[in-house]
């Protein structure tokens, strides 16, 4: 039943993590390493208790070969700092001296101390961990040692020289580039006192630029995404091989097979040495386990593999305990004066009580690129003084950071480093961020319009109160999003909030407007009027294509429209190209203004829109770097390797190729950035007649939403 429910409503995959299957016993209790069993170094190591699937069951002999736990031991010492695991001799000391003295980790989390006995033993591990609890070290770790275990002479900086590109021992996969490059990153601080070479096999720079990299430099550890995998051992050509191949990791799971690298998963394995001939450990790290899951289990790995779950069966997940606020606007327009009035109600809190309040650090997430491009531009642009030209900006020690799909992936990389080391930043970003990426201490997830799908929002939500940290959610709806509010939104713990004056304020009537409502729409219009035009059309189109399925066509083009003149101060609303019209069926839709649309301006110098930043800071603190960004015309979203692209479409479409070695450096490839389209049509929305003080038709006095 339940796989019929996932398949027309991805719901189903929230359930399965708290439903039992049938088919699996869940009776394993995971417990840390002990003192005691360590004395004699790894190979002596006694294997914990393990559950092992029912259907997978191994032979009776090599059931009989798992070891218990002795009795008395709960008095023993338990290992949880990373410092016992050299004094013990379990993990090598330039390992460990790297994570404790370089990365300044002292102490394990649960899923790095409950996974890491068996994963050093050799097992085949399948792990249920949530992101950001440390799972990327947990893998780590046991793969790294057991390189170093069978080929002590990688323990010497000198094996770099010898490297060469058929020399991988370890292959890690990766649903997205954004995590491949996180893990990659890690990974290269672990094997800093080694001579292990990392590399990153992702999109975003020319394929032969890369082969050159690999070719040259060597390759031990390989961390990328299916495609480019792919693209990598298919070629005979690049001399890239794995005879030697220890070590198999399949992280994020569940997502990957969400995606549909399935396929790409299996192909990849049939490149790899028969296990039968190049025996490999396979370790596969997942936050759900759906059915998917437990089919590519059976595929890959060992009948006798270990299952841990780290995720404790009380624990409330993350999407029903972070605080949510549901914020009714009077219209599209009303979003960024939203956002601006957010932002200085949390930093002037911060000011008052800094002991106790931390710093402003959002993630601020639209549903198409052209929006996120747009809405960074103006809020870089916002001023103290709209009417002086050298003011200031009101927020002068925030950081303004832009990620989407379209940005190099040198930007990318960039960026996503800046924001994770920044302490008041503000993240505007696609859905490329909405999973596996891990940025400490963000205080706010701010999400406007609905996403695709209730899974969407879930994982947006989980961006924040990660590691024990604190964090709330605010959602910015309007009339468009009524049927994807009750739908894919029901039954969280959504509660309106009323508190900004600028989200239900009627900003078509500037004259009636509370003062400081008006002074924001000044600040906001004057930003959004030093944006170029030809954004703000591709960013209406955009905004259409996405909000295609609200029935009532003329009402969402007369929002549009609104937006177009009282929030972006244009005169009147941007034409729309007439094959764009045609294709997203605008035609004959009262309002719509046909033609010719804005074009970059031909005094526009490409190479200074590239030098300039995609993440900025206004004050002395915490400055950006110097980045790029591109852009799109209409409501596609096609990247390519670099340079500058565009597209008319309504997809979203990574191009480019390439890898780069990880461990000096990580630009690479990957078919796709997000994983799916970023904008496309939504399901049929409805509208009912309601009152206009209440278009949603709930009351609006009660404090829950739901």
């Amino acid at each position: 039943m339940l796989g019929t429910v996932r398949r027309g409503h991805v719901l189903a995959r929230t359930l399965r993590t708290c439903i039992p299957r049938s088919t699996v016993s869940v009776a394993s209790v995971q417990q840390p390493l002990k003192v005691s069993q360590l004395s004699s170094r790894i190979a002596a190591l006694p294997v914990r208790q393990f559950h092992v699937y029912p259907r997978f069951q191994a032979p009776a002999n090599a059931a009989a070969a798992v070891a218990q736990e002795p009795a008395g031991e709960a008095s023993e010492e338990l290992i949880t700092e990373f410092a016992d695991l050299s004094r013990h001799g379990i993990i090598h000391d330039n390992v460990v001296r790297a994570i404790t003295s370089d990365m300044g980790l002292t102490t394990m989390t649960d899923v790095q101390a409950q996974t890491l006995n068996l994963s050093l033993a050799g097992n085949d591990v399948l792990a249920q961990a949530k992101t950001g609890t440390g799972k990327t070290i947990a893998f780590l770790l046991p793969v790294i040692q057991n390189i170093i275990k069978n080929d002590e002479s990688l323990l010497r900086r000198a094996a770099i020289r010898s490297s060469n590109p058929s020399d991988i021992r370890a292959l890690i996969i990766s649903p997205t580039r954004e995590l491949a490059e996180q893990i990659s990153v890690e990974t290269i601080k672990i094997v800093k006192n080694t001579g292990l070479v990392v590399q990153t096999a992702v999109g975003g720079t020319r394929k032969a630029e890369g082969l050159r990299r690999i070719q040259q430099q060597g390759c031990h550890i390989l961390v990328g995404t299916p495609g480019r995998l792919i693209d990598i051992l298919s070629d005979p050509r690049s001399g890239v091989d794995a005879p030697n191949l220890s070590a198999l990791v399949l992280d994020e799971a569940d997502r990957l097979l969400d995606d549909g690298f399935a396929p790409a998963i299996d192909e990849i394995k049939d490149r790899l040495p028969d296990r039968k001939v190049v025996d490999r450990q396979t370790l596969m790290f997942s936050a759900t386990m759906p059915r998917e899951v437990m089919r590519m289990v059976e595929r890959t790995m060992k009948p006798d593999f270990s299952y841990i779950n780290t995720i404790p069966k009380d624990e409330v997940p993350t999407h029903l305990k972070v605080p949510q606020r549901l914020v009714f606007l009077k219209g599209l327009q009303n979003q960024m004066p939203a956002l601006v009035e957010l932002a200085k109600q949390r930093i002037e809190l911060h000011k008052q009580d800094p002991e106790n309040v931390t710093p402003f650090k959002a993630i601020v997430y639209y549903n198409s690129t052209n929006e996120v491009s747009l809405a960074r531009e103006a809020f870089e642009r916002l001023r103290s003084d709209p009417s002086e030209k050298f003011s200031t900006h009101p927020f002068p020690d925030l950081r303004v950071i832009e990620m989407q799909s379209k940005l190099t992936q040198s930007q990318r990389t960039r960026n996503s480093s800046d924001f994770r080391r920044a302490k008041n930043a503000i993240l505007f970003s696609s859905d490329v961020t909405a999973r596996g990426m891990d940025f400490p201490n963000v205080t706010h997830i701010i999400q406007f319009g609905t996403p695709r799908d209730r899974e969407t929002y879930i994982h947006r939500l989980g961006r924040t109160a990660r590691a024990n940290k604190s964090g709330e959610g605010w959602i910015f709806l309007t009339e468009l999003d009524y049927f994807k509010l009750r739908s894919d939104l029901k039954n969280l713990p959504l509660k309106e909030n009323t508190s900004l004056a600028a989200a239900s304020a009627d900003l078509t009537n500037p004259s009636a407007l509370d003062p400081s409502v008006a002074a924001t729409l000044a600040q906001t219009q004057r930003a959004y009027s030093e944006t170029e035009d030809h954004l703000k059309a591709s960013t209406y189109v955009s905004t259409f294509s996405f909000n295609g399925g609200f029935r009532d066509k003329r009402t969402l083009v007369e929002m549009l429209n609104e937006l177009s003149m009282h929030g972006w101060g244009m005169s009147e609303p941007p034409a729309v190209d007439p094959r764009t019209a045609d294709k997203l069926g605008m035609t004959r839709i009262k309002g719509v203004k046909i033609g010719s649309p804005p074009r970059r301006p031909e005094s526009f110098d490409r190479s200074d829109r590239f030098s300039r930043s995609s993440s900025r800071t206004f004050g002395s603190n915490d400055r950006g770097r110097d980045g790029g960004f591109s852009r799109s015309f209409g409501s596609g979203d096609r990247e390519r390797s670099g340079g500058f692209s565009r597209s008319f479409g309504s997809g979203d479409r990574d191009r480019g190729g390439g890898f780069s070695r990880g461990g000096r450096s990580s630009n690479s490839f990957d078919r796709r950035s997000d994983g799916r389209r970023s904008e496309g049509r939504r399901p049929d929305d409805r509208r009912s007649s309601r009152r206009s003080d209440d278009p949603f038709g709930l009351n609006t006095k009660s404090s829950s939403f739901f």
